[in-house]
């Protein structure tokens, strides 16, 4: 016959049986206390750490965006500039 396995609690309820695992910490969490973000199960502590942290965002991709943009816009205006002089060739 087969032992009877033991039942995951949650860490924070006790009489409840574990519904997740936190991602952070390992805790077992029951469906009251699991928080999904992002598809992965956290407890309220962690969470709140995690929402807490601030992104690091680097500023080069912000000036590579301006660098672009900045190209775009030189070329547009030589092509209008070639055109713009056809036109006044053309009238004169």
């Amino acid at each position: 016959m087969p032992l009877p396995t033991a039942i995951a609690r949650c860490a924070v309820h006790e009489q409840r049986p574990a519904y997740a695992r936190c991602m952070s910490c390992a805790k077992t969490l029951c469906q009251q206390c699991a928080t999904p973000w992002e598809g992965i199960w956290y407890c309220a502590g962690c969470l709140a750490a995690k929402r807490d942290a601030k992104v690091e965002r680097s500023p080069a991709r912000a000036w590579l965006g301006v660098a672009l943009l900045s190209l775009t816009f030189l070329y547009l205006g030589a092509r209008v500039m070639v055109w713009a002089s056809a036109l006044v060739a053309d009238l004169f």
